[in-house]
């Protein structure tokens, strides 16, 4: 799958926002970048969940972070058979979707689309982290792309000699 974070600055990679890898969620603290480049690692989506709360990550991050918190649930619940697993994904599921008031909407469409994916794994004996993984790598690159599309009008109305302010981090918009 072509990501579409390739070529764009630091704070706009993926990985560098949050990222689900060898059972963990790493997720740049926004709360001290740029003045040290620090993660805060989540052993458990009930910790993605607290680092979206405590704005560990911002802008667009906390979709990205309950995406991955929700790959995290999914290795978490490996144990797990059948309805068991579906309630623990939707406990987790509302977890993350709600540890934010001003991203819940958003973040139950994304953790509802994980939610989806890791049926989808169940049915076709797939992993269902690596499954919801691909979901929330889907979910990200479709946000950039759309992101894309208005920057690239958005660029010519901006002079060249021009100050863009904005109140909370502008991120893709103004970053492609």
């Amino acid at each position: 799958m072509q990501r579409a974070d390739e070529g764009l600055g630091f704070i706009m990679q993926y990985e560098n926002v949050a990222w689900y890898q060898d059972g963990k969620v790493r997720i740049l603290d926004r709360r001290i970048y740029p003045i040290r480049v620090e993660y805060v690692t989540c052993q458990t989506h009930g910790d993605v969940a607290q680092a979206i709360a405590d704005m560990v990550t911002q802008s667009g991050g906390p979709y990205l972070a309950a995406a991955m918190g929700m790959a995290l649930a999914a290795k978490e619940g490996a144990g797990k058979k059948g309805e068991e697993f579906i309630a623990h994904m939707e406990k987790a599921a509302s977890v993350l979707s709600h540890a934010r008031p001003t991203t819940m909407q958003r973040m139950i469409d994304i953790t509802s689309g994980c939610l989806e994916a890791a049926a989808a794994a169940i049915v076709q004996g797939e992993k269902v982290d690596e499954a919801v993984f691909t979901e929330a790598l889907h979910t990200v690159n479709a946000r950039y792309a759309k992101a894309a599309l208005a920057a690239k009008y958005l660029v010519d109305k901006i002079p060249d000699d021009g100050t863009v302010m904005t109140q909370c981090f502008a991120e893709t918009i103004i970053g492609m």
